[in-house]
Formats: structure tokens, C-alpha cells, sequence
């Protein structure tokens, strides 16, 4: 779509060429506004919604780029922000090339921010502005969990060393190649003893999420003798016990292994969290009041919204 080509948006650009850029903002703003009533009429045809949802969605998102070009972060972010809050309302869906602007807006900022060092661009610095491009990406995973966007971000972050945010993307990416080696790097990183724990989340975390074979795969990148226990790490144990349950799920089997391997489960506050999801995709439907995984124990204890809980991420700092 030749968005400056467009006569629509002739005035938009005349005033970023010359360097207006407040201008340029409040006008994107306004006809974003105009072109896409929230919610839209009821006589309005879904071809027509769908058609002006793209339209505007191609205006802000190329508007951002050009600002993240001429160093006007702020501004950029606050259209990525509009773009964002109109997917969440808008009745079309969050389709491929929705997720191909925020992986284009995701690598333009990080290029951008490159080259700041520390300063501070305008009102934002580096950190904060890579801060509100992370809520911006976490709200379009939201709508679609896109492989690709989960890939470049995670990706970024692996490349700049900050491997707990790595993970947690990379763990959605449908990549255990490059999983293996975030963990592995991590680990690298880490205390001698405190290895094992790093791969133990990062299958913990597969299969939470119900990707049985990858965290298999990831333990046998370990070429660990899993046949004898005495030379393999305890947190590795239980990684084995779990990905076996996978195959032949056994209900005394998983208690069991949850009350010996107690200890290492309480070792991250991430884990029972996780265990408790990997509980309901294995054994749904299945009541125990003895097992302390039978309920997520960082969910709220009062009534809230049910779909909440899947609106959290799997991954939080290790204490």
C-alpha cells in the first residue's frame, strides 16, 4: 500500500519533510480517528470496516517508521500505541501482515536505539523506550501468537546478552534448536549448581505449554544417561520423569515424583506455576485437594476474569 503516494495523506508528509512532526502526528491522529469510527456503524459493511482497519493501520505504522528515523521515538510510540488499541477493538482480524509491521516497527526501534548509547532520545531514554516497545509487542502477541514475532524479539534479546527475556520468547518460537542454545548460554552465565535449574525451566516451560516433543528434544541435546540416576543432576531427573509422563501419563507416578523432587520445585518461583499448567494439559479434569499443582498458586484468590490466567506470561524473574 503507497501510503505517501496517497493524495489523503499529501498534508501528513509536506509537514514531516519539514520537519513538523507535532503537525504531522496530530493529523495521522485525526484521520485515523475519522477513517475508523469505534465502534463502527452497524451499516457499515464488514469489506468497507476491513478496508479502512488496513488503511489506517498502513498510515500509523509507516508514519512510526519515518519518526524513528528522524529520532522522534516518543511520537512513534504513541502511533504504534493508537494502532495497537484499534486492533484490540477493531472486528477484523490480527492477521500476518499485522504481525509483519510490529516485527518491521520492533526492528526498526532496536536498529535506532543501536546507536544512542545511554543518551536520551527527546523526553524517553534507550531503556525507557525499549520498555514501551515491549508492552507494544506483548499486546500483539496477545492477539496473535505469531511465531515470527516471538522469533525476531526473541532473537534481539539473545543477541544482546539478556537471556531470561530471550527465553521467554524464544519459548514460543516452535524452535528447540534455539532454545537449547539460550538455555545453554544462560547457563554459561550462571553458578555451577544452578545449571540443571536453567534447563529444568526451559522444559518446564515446553510443557506448560503442551510442547511435549520439543522439551524432549532439548533433554536429549543434554546427552545425559538418563538410565543412571546417580549422574544425572536432581532438577534434570524430574525434567526426565515429566517428558516420560508425556508418553504414558500416570497420575501416583506424577505425585510421586512432585513429593521427592519437592525441594526443587520450591527452588524457583516459577515452577509451580508451570508444573500446575503442565498438570491440567496432562490430567484434565482431574480433582485432587492433596496436590498443591492442582491450582496456579500466583493466581488470584478472588473471583476475577477467567481468561486472565492466559493472558500471563509463562516467565518471571528467578528469585
Amino acid at each position: 500500500m503507497d501510503v505517501e503516494g496517497n493524495p489523503k495523506y499529501r498534508r501528513i508528509f509536506e509537514d514531516v519533510t519539514a520537519g513538523r512532526y507535532y503537525e504531522s502526528f496530530q493529523h495521522v491522529m485525526s484521520v485515523t480517528k475519522r477513517s475508523v469510527p469505534l465502534p463502527p456503524p452497524a451499516t457499515m459493511r464488514r469489506a468497507v470496516v476491513g478496508k479502512r482497519y488496513n488503511e489506517a493501520f498502513a498510515l500509523l505504522h509507516h508514519v512510526a517508521v519515518v519518526y524513528i528515523g528522524a529520532g522522534e521515538y516518543s511520537q512513534a510510540l504513541e502511533l504504534m500505541n493508537e494502532y495497537i488499541s484499534i486492533a484490540k477493538k477493531a472486528d477484523v482480524p490480527f492477521t500476518a501482515d499485522n504481525i509483519g509491521h510490529v516485527i518491521s516497527f520492533f526492528r526498526a526501534i532496536t536498529a535506532g536505539i543501536a546507536t544512542m548509547g545511554d543518551s536520551a532520545a527527546g523526553p524517553l531514554s534507550k531503556s525507557e523506550i525499549l520498555e514501551r516497545t515491549e508492552a507494544i509487542v506483548d499486546d500483539a502477541l496477545e492477539r496473535n501468537p505469531s511465531v515470527e514475532l516471538n522469533l525476531c524479539v526473541g532473537q534481539y534479546f539473545m543477541a544482546e546478552r539478556r537471556l531470561s527475556d530471550a527465553q521467554k520468547f524464544v519459548a514460543s518460537a516452535q524452535d528447540p534448536d534455539l532454545l537449547f542454545k539460550v538455555a545453554d548460554e544462560w547457563a554459561a552465565a550462571v553458578e555451577e549448581h544452578e545449571k540443571p535449574f536453567v534447563f529444568l525451566r526451559c522444559v518446564l516451560i515446553q510443557l506448560a505449554t503442551g510442547r511435549f516433543d520439543d522439551a524432549k528434544c532439548i533433554l536429549l541435546m543434554l546427552n545425559q544417561d538418563f538410565e543412571d540416576a546417580d549422574l544425572v543432576p536432581l532438577p534434570l531427573q524430574l525434567a526426565y520423569i515429566f517428558t516420560e509422563l508425556c508418553d504414558s501419563p500416570d497420575y501416583q507416578l506424577y505425585k510421586l515424583a512432585c513429593k521427592v523432587y519437592k525441594p526443587i520445585i520450591d527452588a524457583d518461583i516459577n515452577f509451580p506455576r508451570l508444573i500446575h499448567h503442565f498438570r491440567q494439559l496432562l490430567f484434565p479434569g482431574n480433582i485432587d485437594p492433596t496436590d498443591p499443582y492442582q491450582v496456579d498458586p500466583t493466581a488470584p484468590q478472588t473471583p476475577t476474569n477467567p481468561f486472565a490466567a492466559l493472558m500471563r506470561p509463562f516467565m518471571q524473574p528467578r528469585q
